[in-house]
């Protein structure tokens, strides 16, 4: 079976429509929607955003799942001129940032990761690239830190988990496929504010509706960011729709043996 794991709601319903996942598992504190995608088994869970989020989702699901293989995916942030909004981006290594002093950027080679070859025949109207994936601590929101991270890592997206669900997989020998669609272009700032909107890797819309009260620029920002995420949400479901329907599961276990 197939483990996915997105770390927020809006990353998630889009799946679910199109899987016959009605049924739901509470696992500790976790929600997990059981059932078949594509004529797959999967298990489907928001985790949270961030790596700690990240961590302990991934534990669980292992734990109660033995998936597989687990498919992290959802959003993430262009760090590079031609990774736009909307593109899938498809990982081949994670990297976690250590540190960013405005001048230097340090990172952590994570895992390298081998997509299967299946996936680069995957028809379409998608724009896919394939390439590595920086996780940070939190939402990368200006575009000079994106810049900066693009050109010194070579990653083509930023996010707030791969990398934490990278280094469980690995310690449980567990196959792992990254997955990203891009909400913000390298060049384009986000809200201040946006990090403030989280509380424990969840989404407060009292937050967002208080920024929007005291900014109208901020209700703009995020009305073109939502948009976004929503055009966002469609196209990765309907990749990891397609991924999941060609993917050959027991190919990748024994290559994961290897």
């Amino acid at each position: 079976m197939i483990a996915i794991l997105v770390a927020v709601r809006q990353e998630l319903l889009p799946i679910l429509r199109r899987a016959d996942a009605d049924h739901i598992v509470r696992q500790a504190h976790l929600d997990f929607h059981e059932g078949s995608l594509a004529g797959q088994p999967v298990a489907l869970l928001a985790l949270g955003a961030g790596k700690e989020c990240a961590r302990i989702a991934a534990e669980m699901t292992i734990r109660c799942y033995r998936p597989d293989l687990i498919i992290s995916a959802g959003f993430g942030g262009g760090l590079q001129p031609d990774v736009r909004d909307g593109d899938i981006v498809i990982g081949t290594e994670v990297l976690d940032l250590r540190e960013d002093n405005g001048h230097q950027v340090r990172w952590r080679s994570e895992h390298p990761l081998s997509p299967p070859d299946e996936l680069r025949t995957i028809d379409g109207d998608f724009r896919i690239h394939f390439g590595r994936i920086l996780t940070a601590d939190e939402m990368v929101l200006r575009s000079d830190a994106k810049v900066r991270f693009g050109k010194s890592t070579g990653a083509l997206t930023v996010d707030m988990e791969t990398s934490a669900v990278a280094d469980v997989a690995a310690a449980h020998d567990t196959p792992m496929l990254a997955v990203r669609c891009i909400t913000d272009n390298d060049h384009e700032d986000l809200p201040d504010e946006f990090n403030d909107f989280f509380v424990l890797g969840q989404l407060q819309r009292s937050r967002v509706l208080s920024a929007c009260a005291r900014s109208p620029r901020t209700m703009f920002d995020l009305a073109r960011l939502g948009y976004r995420a929503m055009q966002a949400g469609h196209n990765l479901a309907r990749f990891i729709e397609r991924a999941v329907r060609v993917l050959d599961l027991p190919a990748l276990a024994a290559r994961n043996l290897q």
